[in-house]
């Protein structure tokens, strides 16, 4: 039989003692070492992205395409626009961390670059299905689109869940510039100038 106890004096450094059955004084001792304590597990950084975080990762807007293309635009008929409304897929790291980030437009405001804006949850879309028109009364030169996108986003940490980030982000952008004209056609009878009535 084996029996262990620890022997302690005052002023004195505890013993760690065996004795080993049948000779109960036959004793191994040791100078008691207390345990070391575990180190603590590091504190766990949490991982969040910000909307401003989002911001520096869209280098782009939602883009903009107008109909008919080209440098000229006709008063007085409606001029098509549109742009992307596809998610855009984005990475960064946080804390050492890899972590995706989703943005999806929300709204669009278009500023048709004569004092009048418009404000729609669509993205608009190409002839002969569109839905986002404008038609200007008046020639113009060095007109321009501008399209402001409001974008909402979410984040996964590597292998994990999706957060919803907290706000929103938007892009501005500008389209090519354009003229504004007026081709209405006007008849005359060639007949009667040429003989100047």
């Amino acid at each position: 039989m084996v029996v262990s106890f620890s022997v302690s004096k005052p002023g004195k450094t505890p013993l760690v003692c065996v004795a080993y059955a049948p000779d109960p004084n036959h004793l191994f001792c040791r100078p008691y070492e207390p345990e070391e304590p575990e180190e603590p597990a590091p504190a766990v950084v949490p991982v969040v992205v910000s909307a401003r975080d989002v911001a520096s990762l869209m280098v782009d807007g939602s883009g903009i395409t107008r109909q008919p293309p080209g440098t000229t635009a006709r008063v007085d008929m409606d001029l098509i626009a549109y742009t992307d409304p596809s998610t855009r897929s984005l990475s960064t790291t946080v804390a050492g961390t890899p972590v995706e980030v989703e943005a999806t437009p929300a709204s669009y405001h278009w500023d048709w670059g004569d004092a009048t804006t418009t404000t729609t949850t669509s993205p608009g879309a190409p002839w002969p299905h569109q839905t986002l028109t404008h038609r200007y009364h008046h020639p113009q030169t060095g007109v321009h689109l501008t399209l402001t996108t409001t974008w909402t986003a979410r984040y996964r940490p590597q292998d994990g869940t999706w957060h919803d980030v907290q706000g929103t982000v938007t892009t501005t952008q500008q389209s090519d510039t354009f003229n504004l004209v007026d081709t209405t056609t006007h008849l005359t009878d060639h007949a009667e100038h040429t003989q100047g009535h």
